[in-house]
């Protein structure tokens, strides 16, 4: 066997072994139909620790986050999970405030190969009540397709809040498929985020989390972000189940253009990049 049949072989049991299990997950009464998609690159990099975030540079990993936003956003992500490049990923999120205390968002994530594909498209309502309190609901459809099994809908939603009971602390929540919505035969989870962020100054944030699947053992997040100037933020963290450390840089391009990396190591599978652009 020469080289290149050998790459190529190599490449054709990688997509094989990843369909199978995507297959399987999609057809099987008891599995959960969904992939882990990677978080986008900036979220990523801090070990997905983004929940009780008091802002959006981050995304929008908490319904009620969108009305934290300043005036409108967009913000684009790409990851390849594990270095396979045959498994496509992108998320696209959009806010904009509607009012002093009202902002609305938007959410869509594709990840798939090209046999199997998944997608979630998410409407956001967020609102604050008083200084200190903000809400947040969101609807979302999901849809799995295999190409010569058809496709399958599903509509779920889920809700969210933020709270600044002191000046530097900040907590938060997010409820996803409360009412255990299925789809393809399968329960699609029902998942429970809950984490604190301490904002030391503008510079350097803390935060952490609690991810309960009821499927699953909780995952513990944890992370931080630095910014020594305008230009540059430095971001680190980590995540259990199994321990995936994971880093990232965040540059600023211009007034409101910015380009955020982040990569994670999963000690079994290998690296997760991702890149993420974002105008906010």
């Amino acid at each position: 066997m020469n080289l290149c049949t050998g790459a190529v072989y190599i490449c054709s049991m990688r997509i094989f072994l990843l369909s199978a299990c995507l297959f399987s997950a999609f057809f099987a009464a008891d599995a959960q139909v969904f992939m882990r998609q990677p978080d986008n690159a900036a979220a990523l990099a801090v070990g997905g620790a983004t929940v009780a975030l008091p802002g959006v540079e981050l995304g929008i990993g908490n319904d009620a986050q969108a009305v934290k936003g300043e005036g409108w956003g967009l913000l684009a992500s790409s990851a390849m999970p594990y270095e396979l490049s045959e498994w496509q990923t992108l998320r696209f999120q959009a806010f904009a405030k509607v009012g002093e205390a009202d902002a609305v968002g938007f959410d869509i994530h594709h990840s798939g190969i090209e046999v199997y594909a998944e997608q979630r498209f998410r409407v956001r309502y967020a609102r604050r009540l008083g200084q200190r309190i903000f809400l947040g609901v969101g609807g979302e459809m999901l849809r799995v397709s295999a190409n010569e099994y058809g496709s399958a809908n599903a509509f779920t939603g889920g809700l969210g809040f933020l709270a600044n009971p002191w000046s530097t602390l900040w907590i938060g929540g997010q409820l996803n498929n409360p009412f255990q919505q299925s789809l393809a035969g399968s329960t699609l989870p029902t998942v429970f985020q809950v984490g604190a962020a301490w904002r030391a100054s503008d510079a350097f944030v803390m935060t952490g989390e609690v991810e309960k699947d009821l499927e699953r053992d909780a995952e513990i997040k944890a992370g931080l972000q630095y910014r020594p100037n305008e230009l540059l933020v430095f971001r680190a963290g980590i995540r259990t189940h199994p321990g995936r450390p994971a880093m990232g840089v965040g540059v600023r391009v211009f007034d409101h253009l910015f380009i955020d990396t982040g990569a994670e190591w999963h000690t079994s599978l290998g690296f997760t990049p991702a890149l993420m652009v974002s105008w906010r």
